[in-house]
């Protein structure tokens, strides 16, 4: 599982079709980078044959959906762990 490095200060998102047309792209700060999930999260649900590329890794649309719920959970623990 792609891992976020600590001292990026952007991250790349992309979503392509199964025929390689980008259809977004955005460079965001590392602070909006799970607002940017989010979007691209509920885009590449609309795109069943889609591939979605992290920092230059390509996952497909449904190891990239795993990948969103398995970071949610992890910020939900953090979050929860700072107010504990």
């Amino acid at each position: 599982m792609l891992q976020p490095t600590p001292a990026a200060t952007t991250r790349t998102i992309s979503i392509a079709s199964a025929y390689g047309e980008i259809v977004a792209s955005e460079q965001v700060p590392a602070s909006e980078f799970h607002a940017a999930l989010r979007r691209f999260y509920n885009r590449a649900v609309h795109y069943a044959n889609s591939v979605v590329v992290l920092d230059g890794v390509t996952q497909s649309r449904n190891s990239f959906l795993e990948f969103v719920r398995h970071f949610n959970d992890s910020a939900e623990r953090a979050a929860r762990l700072q107010h504990s």
